[in-house]
C-alpha cells in the first residue's frame, strides 16, 4: 500500500471539509444550542440545566473556557474531523483502502454530517467519534482500551449503550457456536462488573464535582419512558425529516447489499437496527429532538454504502453513466428556480394535503429545536431526487450488469441533493438567508435605544437578544398555545419599550391568532432575503391598532 498517498487523500478529504463547513461555524445559535452554549459558562449553570451523565457538562465548560460563547461550534468540528481517519482505518481492515475512501466520502458529503458537525451537542460528531474508536479497539482485540472508550461514551450521554448493545450483540453472534456454560457464565459476570464500574464512576464523580446532579440525569431519562401517549403526527414529522437529512445517497443503494457485505458489517448493521428499535419502539421520543437522536443513522448507512459501492466500482467504465448522472442533477438543481409556494408550518395537515394531492411546487421548511435556525429546500426537488434514485435501484436489482452504472448516477444525483441542502443551510442562495436577516434585525435592535425588551417567534435570536439584555421570551405559534398567549400578549404591549422580533421561518399561518395579531402591529424594521422576511413590531399602546 501508498501510505503517502493514502495520507495525502486523507489530508485533502480533510482540509475540503472544514473549507466546507468553515461558514457554518458563523451561524446564529438556535433554541437548544444557545442553551447548551449559555449553560456551559459555568459548572453551576451546567449542573442545573445539562440532564446527562457528569462528563457531557464537563467537556461543555471546559470548551467554553477554551473556545469562548462564540466558537462553541469549533468542538463538534474537531470531533468530526477525528472521526474520518477512525472511519479509514476501521474500513481498511474490514475491506480495503478504495472501500474506505468511498465510506470516508460518504460520511464528509452527507448534509446530516455537515449539520451534526456544526451543531454544538453530542449526538453529531463527539458520539460517532467514540463509537468509531470503540468498533476500532473492538476489531484490534484491544478490550483494555475498548473498556475506557465505552465507559467514556456512557459518562456523556446514555444512548451510548447502544453502542456497547452492538458490539455485545455482535460479539455473541460471531462466537456463539464456542460458547459453553462456563463461558456464558463468565461473560454475564463481566457484563455485570463492567455495569457495577459505571455505576462506581458515576457516584465517584457526584462526590468529586458536586454540579453534577443524578436525579436531574434519572429524571430526564425517564420522561422518554413514561406512557403518556406518544404523538405519531410529530414522530412521523421527524423520521421523515431524517429521511430527508440522510439523502438519497444513503439509502438507495442499500438495495444492492449482499450477504457478504452484511457479514463485513455486522456491527454496523445490528447498531442501525437497535437503533430504530431504541428511538421508535422501546421509547417515546415524541416530546424530544428526534431528528437530532437519528443522526446516530449516518455512521453505520456511510460504512453499509460505502462498501457496497466499493464493491460495484471495481474496474467499471463508467464514462456514459456519469454523463447521464450529471445531466439528471443539472435538471433536478433547475427545479430548485421554479416558482414554489410555502405552506405553514401549522396546520400540519395541510403539508401532509399537499403531498398526498401531488401539489409538490412547495417550499419545505427544515428547522428544530436542537438546530438549525431554518432553511427552505424545494419539496419536490426533494421528492423527485428520491424517485429517480429508487426507480434507477428498482431496475438494477433485475439486471445485476447495470447496477455499477446506475451506481455511479446515483452518486451525480446525491452529491447535488447534499449540496443543495448543505448551500441553502450556510447560505440560503436559493430560497432566503435567515441569518443573515437575523444578523440585521440584531443590529437594528441592538442600536435603537427605545427598544427595552423584546419577545422573539420561534426563539430566534434569543443568544443575540440575551447578549444585548433585551431578551423578554419565545413565542412558538402553536394552535394549543393560543389561549396562553392571548392573555400574554395583552399584557405585553402594555408596557413602553416592548417589541416583537419575527423572523418567519417557518411562515406564520395569516390566518391564524399569531398571523391576525401581527397584522395589526406597526413594523419598524422590515427586511427580506428570498422567501424570508424578517421585521420587528411595535404593537398596542406602542403602535398600531389594539389587536382583538
Amino acid at each position: 500500500m501508498n501510505y503517502k498517498k493514502e495520507i495525502f487523500i486523507l489530508a485533502s478529504i480533510v482540509v475540503i471539509l472544514i473549507m466546507v463547513r468553515l461558514p457554518g461555524l458563523s451561524l446564529p445559535y438556535h433554541q437548544d444550542e444557545w442553551k447548551n452554549v449559555n449553560s456551559s459558562s459555568d459548572m453551576a449553570k451546567a449542573g442545573t440545566f445539562f440532564a446527562h451523565p457528569p462528563l457531557m457538562q464537563m467537556v461543555f465548560v471546559a470548551s467554553y473556557n477554551l473556545l469562548g460563547s462564540d466558537y462553541m461550534r469549533v468542538l463538534p468540528l474537531l470531533f468530526f474531523i477525528a472521526s474520518i481517519p477512525v472511519l479509514y482505518l476501521v474500513m481498511r481492515d474490514r475491506f480495503d483502502a478504495k472501500t474506505a475512501r468511498w465510506s470516508v466520502f460518504l460520511f464528509v458529503v452527507c448534509f446530516y454530517s455537515v449539520l451534526g458537525s456544526l451543531s454544538p451537542d453530542v449526538d453529531g460528531a463527539i458520539l460517532p467519534f467514540l463509537f468509531l474508536l470503540s468498533v476500532y479497539m473492538y476489531d484490534k482485540k484491544r478490550l483494555w482500551l475498548l473498556l475506557p472508550i465505552l465507559l467514556a461514551g456512557l459518562l456523556i450521554k446514555l444512548s451510548f449503550i447502544l453502542v456497547v448493545g452492538a458490539i455485545v450483540l455482535d460479539y455473541l453472534i460471531g462466537n456463539w457456536k464456542n460458547f459453553n456454560t462456563k463461558k456464558i457464565a463468565l461473560f454475564g459476570l463481566s457484563l455485570l462488573g463492567f455495569a457495577v464500574i459505571y455505576a462506581g464512576l458515576i457516584c465517584l464523580i457526584k462526590f468529586a464535582y458536586p454540579a453534577f446532579d443524578l436525579n436531574l440525569m434519572f429524571g430526564h431519562a425517564n420522561q422518554f419512558a413514561e406512557g403518556l401517549g406518544r404523538n405519531w403526527i410529530q414522530i412521523i414529522v421527524q423520521a421523515i425529516k431524517a429521511i430527508f437529512y440522510l439523502s438519497p445517497l444513503l439509502l438507495a443503494p442499500l438495495l444492492f447489499i449482499n450477504g457478504e457485505i452484511v457479514k463485513k458489517t455486522r456491527v454496523f448493521v445490528v447498531y442501525l437496527l437497535l437503533g430504530l428499535v431504541f428511538y421508535f419502539v422501546l421509547f417515546d421520543f415524541s416530546r424530544g429532538a428526534l431528528d437530532k437522536y437519528l443522526m446516530f443513522a449516518v455512521v453505520p448507512l456511510a460504512i453499509i454504502v460505502g462498501s457496497i459501492f466499493g464493491t460495484l466500482f471495481q474496474n467499471k467504465k463508467l464514462k456514459t453513466p456519469i454523463i447521464i448522472g450529471i445531466i439528471i442533477s443539472v435538471a433536478l438543481l433547475l427545479i430548485n428556480f421554479l416558482p414554489h409556494s410555502i405552506v405553514p408550518l401549522y396546520p400540519k395537515e395541510e403539508w401532509f394535503g399537499r403531498v398526498l394531492t401531488f401539489k409538490w411546487n412547495i417550499l419545505n421548511p427544515f428547522h428544530g429545536g436542537s438546530g438549525p435556525m431554518g432553511f427552505y429546500v424545494s419539496f419536490l426537488f426533494i421528492i423527485l431526487s428520491f424517485l429517480s434514485s429508487f426507480v434507477f435501484s428498482v431496475l438494477a436489482l433485475f439486471k445485476k450488469e447495470w447496477r455499477a452504472s446506475v451506481g455511479a448516477i446515483l452518486l451525480m444525483i446525491g452529491f447535488t441533493y447534499n449540496a443543495i441542502f448543505s448551500e441553502e443551510l450556510l447560505f440560503g442562495k436559493i430560497n432566503g438567508n435567515a441569518p443573515k436577516l437575523l444578523e440585521e434585525a440584531s443590529s437594528f435592535i441592538e442600536n435603537l435605544p427605545q427598544i427595552k425588551k423584546i419577545i422573539t417567534y420561534n426563539d430566534i435570536g434569543a443568544y443575540n437578544l440575551s447578549k444585548m439584555g433585551k431578551y423578554a421570551g419565545r413565542i412558538y405559534a402553536t394552535p394549543e398555545s393560543e389561549e396562553g398567549y392571548r392573555k400574554k400578549f395583552e399584557e405585553y404591549i402594555k408596557t413602553p419599550g416592548n417589541y416583537f422580533l419575527v423572523v418567519d421561518m417557518p411562515q406564520i399561518n395569516p390566518e391564524s391568532f399569531y398571523g391576525k395579531f401581527f397584522a395589526s402591529c406597526q413594523p419598524v424594521f422590515e427586511s427580506q432575503s428570498g422567501k424570508i422576511e424578517a421585521k420587528v413590531y411595535t404593537c398596542g399602546r406602542n403602535g398600531g391598532k389594539s389587536p382583538n
